[in-house]
């Protein structure tokens, strides 16, 4: 049986918490944006807001609508929000409320039919509990969008990159890329030899290094689309964004 994907959406799936997805999401957010595609991002559920002037206030969720020049509301952006820095399920719970991966799924597909692309950002890694036992994976197979990897460049990063892929295999999804982030910019010794090794244990999948940036620019999204486009092969971003053929 072939399987069918749903090319509209992008999702990116980290092997851990901290491992560049924001900035990957809203870096190829404002690419696609720049080629012309209406383009914009979500993060159905963050944890760990603080308050600001009353409400929670999702940092990450904040940085994805500037990326899709507030075509969305921020409570499109992210619907669903918690205070305690723990899984969704954990978080929600502390917080006296359940949190539905129903609910997460239809905000998301609703958001999709006003859109060319819609990049969906996970919290934390791809077995993560959402509600009791099923997984931010179970959510990545409901939607079934092409997924892309986000990781780190630095030690350890080859056991959790091919644990990450081996579970979505499992369930016959399609990873389409994966991306590695300078977590610094002083690079371990090990860290040259790592995207070509992973690209050789993970055969036929794209294998792309984000170089590590400053602060400033980490906070820019047209800055970071920048040195995505200088620092890749046009046609793989091109691929992901359904730019290209």
């Amino acid at each position: 049986m072939s399987k069918i994907f749903n090319k509209k959406g992008l999702f990116i799936a980290g092997t851990d918490t901290g491992v560049g997805k924001t900035i990957l999401a809203a870096g190829l957010v404002r690419l696609a944006r720049n080629r012309g595609l209406r383009a914009v991002a979500v993060k159905p559920v963050e944890t760990g807001c603080a308050v600001r002037e009353g409400m929670l206030y999702p940092e990450d969720g904040s940085f994805l609508r500037e990326a899709s020049e507030r075509d969305l509301s921020l409570d499109e952006c992210v619907p669903f929000r918690f205070s305690l820095p723990a899984s969704p399920a954990r978080a929600a719970a502390a917080m006296g409320s359940g949190l539905y991966i129903s609910d997460l799924k239809e905000h998301i597909l609703a958001i999709t039919e006003n859109a060319d692309l819609t990049v969906v950002e996970a919290a934390g890694g791809i077995m993560v509990p959402i509600q009791e036992n099923l997984m931010m994976l179970d959510l990545i197979q409901l939607l079934g969008f092409p997924i892309v990897i986000a990781a780190r460049s630095n030690l350890g990063t080859i056991n959790h990159t091919l644990l990450t892929h081996s579970a979505l295999r499992q369930r016959d999804l399609e990873t389409v890329g994966i991306v590695l982030s300078c977590c610094s910019p002083n690079r371990g010794p090990e860290e040259q030899f790592t995207p070509t090794d992973i690209a050789r244990l993970i055969q036929g999948i794209p294998v792309l290094v984000l170089p590590y940036m400053y602060p400033e620019i980490k906070a820019d999204s047209q800055r970071i689309a920048e040195i995505m486009a200088a620092a890749w092969p046009e046609e793989i971003p091109n691929r992901w964004l359904g730019c290209g053929d």
